[in-house]
This record gives C-alpha cells, structure tokens and sequence, in this order.
C-alpha cells in the first residue's frame, strides 16, 4: 500500500517535471516568435515610411506616434530576448535550493540511521558532531543563493519582463496601425 502510493507520488512527479519542461519550452518559444515579429514589424513600418515619402506632396502625418510605436516594439523584442534568460536563472536558482535542502534533510536522515543505536551518549555526541557539520554545510549552501531574496527578485524580475514584452506588442502595433490608417 505505501510502496503502491511511494510509486504513485514519483509518477505524478516526473509528469509535472515534464510538463514544467514543456511549458517553459513554450513559453521560451513564444518569446522569442515575439521578438521576431517585433523586429520584423519595425522592418516593414521602415519600408512604409519610405514609400510615405516617396510620395509626392504628400506630408507623413502624425510622426510621434510611428516613433512611439518602434519604441514599444523594440521594448518588446529586447524584452522577449532576454525572457529566456530570465527564466534560466530563476530555474536555477529554484531547483539549487530545493536539491540543497533535500540534501541537508538526506544528511539529518543518514545521521539519525548510522547513529541511532550507539551505546553511550558520549560517543553520540562526538559522532554527531561530524556529521551534523556535514549537514549543517549542506543547509549552508542552500543560503549560497540567498535563496529567498534571490528567487524571489529574479521570479518578481522574470513576471515583469514577460508582461513587458506581452502588453508591448500589441500596443506598439495598434500605434503602427493608427499611424498607417491615418496615412492612407
């Protein structure tokens, strides 16, 4: 029954770790379609402005807003480029302290096994002072990403530059589009 359930839960576990896998892969993949689309809008806005001014005695209206929209496109590709990365070191930082505090538990677990039996508390006290070091270490090592204010910085960093790059876009091509209608 427990052996059954203990299956069950590593099952379940593998199948969110992919599903986590494939989700940033998609996420990843969006981004970075985002910031093509991004630079590829602003290359066709640059040729459309320069068949505007071809035109004979016609004058470009509304000018600021074409710039106001380059700039919400760029903002947005450079924000979908560095999306990516965003999300690796977030990933990194999150799953170093959740293996580091796995390790110290496994350390505590180890200890508490090889030692539980020992005939006098002299002798329990010595040996557990080295390994509860060794464990103590591991505990350690999971600050050596001052993991909460370092996950969290980089989690609050990653949601920002993803909607950044979300809202950009469309604002940016509904400036395009006002400054190509008013243009016609």
């Amino acid at each position: 029954m427990v052996l059954d359930s203990q299956v069950r839960t590593n099952v379940a576990r593998q199948k969110l770790r992919d599903e986590i896998i494939r989700a940033r892969e998609a996420e990843d993949k969006f981004h970075n379609s985002l910031a093509l689309f991004s630079g590829g809008t602003i290359a066709l806005s640059i040729t459309y402005l320069g068949y505007l001014k071809n035109t004979a005695g016609r004058p470009i209206l509304f000018p600021r807003v074409l710039i106001a929209a380059w700039l919400f496109l760029l903002v947005c590709a450079v924000a979908s480029l560095f999306s990516p990365l965003v999300s690796s070191y977030y990933s990194r930082i999150s799953w170093r302290r959740i293996y580091d505090r796995g390790l110290a538990e496994q350390k505590a677990a180890e200890f508490q096994q090889m030692f539980g039996g020992l005939a006098t508390l002299e002798e329990k006290q010595e040996d557990e002072k080295g390994l509860s070091l060794e464990a103590e270490a591991r505990r350690k090592d999971s600050k050596w990403a001052k993991t909460k204010l370092r996950e969290s910085v980089y989690k609050a960093l990653l949601m920002v530059v993803r909607w950044v790059a979300r809202l950009a876009f469309p604002i940016g091509l509904g400036l395009l589009m006002f400054f190509a209608v008013k243009n016609m």
